[in-house]
């Protein structure tokens, strides 16, 4: 995260020195409505809320008026260099407001932004490389580092970040001057000795950051790396702590109680039990693939031998089968129109609906008109589809003997 401070003389930020304050009373300094939104919205003269930067999302919560009347904040910003709080309905200046930061909510963006400063860190001091990208969502971090990790070695940082986690050390707050500034040593992305906020986790970082975050390392709750994959020459890593990481537990354990269900696995045997089933899946498959092919040269066969037997001057040849996909269905035609000159019309299906290829030979491509063929047979059939002037397919919502009427019907027109 950039350290994107409030440079502004107006509000108090209440919030870059105790990221556990979530109430407080102000005074609205002003009231304005946004140019871009046309939201009412407020200037305080100081303030909990946190504003949306350096990829976090803002805090959100709710205002007391004197009145008692509760508004909600849905939204704060830093607008002209003012932090604004967009809320529902206007409040006038000179109001005296209670402030309510949702509180669940800033716990959870300050425990998975701790763990991202942890897991940074880490990161830096074994391997060197830096934070090049961040982004907070509701419930998880993305960071980009700027180097490539292993397994392994993703591992190990877990494992410390967590190790520091359950060590508690203090997490403080400091705002030194530029002359200190100049000679300490700090993460940071912007090269900057003045209005410089640092958030230290006792003897693992100190970084440059304009966010809340909480005061010791055992409220980040557990730190775990879902994912990781090479990025621009890095790594970018999705990363949750605390609530989240118990939210995202309960969504694995819930998954997993049901694969624990449906294969009669143990709890923690079910890799292994949907490996086993996979592998059976792919021999059922393989050996289904086989059958259908064996089933579609039987078809096939079936059909040449009517097609052989023939009167020289019939224009259809008609094919009903509920057993072949549509691949097994494309080789019958194709098998046919070897042979047949004349409408090819295979469907595949039952009396609930039917999926079809029509196709002719190459000899019939200018004389047959299989596109008006279709055209036609969609029309009466109140079915949908097209192709080209060999081979056409779609699908139709008739039953069988609508459909052999509808094609001697049109046979007979061409």
């Amino acid at each position: 995260m950039k350290n994107e401070r409030n440079k502004n003389d107006r509000t108090e930020l209440l919030y870059e020195t105790d990221g556990g304050l979530t109430d407080f009373e102000a005074v609205v300094i002003e009231s304005l409505v946004s140019d871009e939104t046309k939201e009412p919205c407020i200037v305080l003269d100081r303030t909990a809320f946190f504003p949306e930067g350096g990829g976090q999302p803002s805090d959100v919560g709710s205002i007391v008026l004197q009145s008692g009347e509760t508004v909600r904040v849905t939204d704060v910003r830093t607008v002209d260099g003012c932090v604004c709080h967009f809320i529902e309905k206007k409040v006038e200046a000179g109001e005296k407001i209670t402030g309510h930061v949702d509180a669940a909510r800033r716990l959870r963006m300050m425990q998975d932004h701790g763990a991202e400063h942890l897991v940074c860190g880490l990161i830096h001091n074994e391997f060197g490389y830096d934070n090049v990208g961040f982004h907070m969502s509701e419930k998880e971090v993305v960071v980009d580092v700027s180097g490539p990790l292993t397994d392994e070695q993703i591992r190990m940082i877990e494992e410390r970040a967590n190790a520091v986690v359950y060590s508690n050390v203090p997490v403080t707050i400091s705002f030194p001057s530029p002359e200190e500034a100049a000679s300490m040593e700090y993460r940071s992305k912007l090269d900057v000795s003045e209005n410089v906020r640092l958030v230290t986790i006792e003897g693992v970082d100190t970084c440059a950051c304009c966010a809340p975050h909480v005061s010791f390392t055992g409220q980040l709750g557990v730190i775990k790396i879902l994912s990781f994959m090479p990025h621009r020459g890095g790594t970018r890593m999705t990363v949750v702590a605390g609530l989240d990481a118990y939210a995202d537990y309960v969504m694995l354990h819930d998954s997993n109680a049901k694969i624990m269900d449906v294969l009669s696995s143990p709890r923690d045997d079910t890799g292994s039990a949907v490996s086993e089933q996979m592998e059976r899946y792919m021999a059922l498959k393989e050996e289904n693939t086989a059958l259908r092919k064996e089933m579609a040269e039987m078809v096939a066969s079936s059909v040449l031998e009517r097609i052989r037997t023939m009167d020289p001057g019939e224009k259809s040849c008609v094919i009903f089968t509920a057993s072949l996909d549509q691949i097994g269905l494309r080789n019958v035609v194709n098998r046919c129109t070897a042979e047949f000159d004349g409408y090819v019309c295979a469907f595949s299906g039952d009396n609930s609906g039917y999926r079809y290829i029509f196709a002719v030979s190459p000899d019939m491509e200018k004389s047959a008109d299989l596109r008006g063929f279709t055209k036609e047979f969609n029309e009466i059939t109140g079915g949908r589809g097209g192709g080209s002037a060999l081979m056409t397919t779609g699908q139709t919502p008739a039953g069988r003997d609508e459909i052999q009427n509808c094609v001697d019907k049109l046979c007979k027109k061409a």
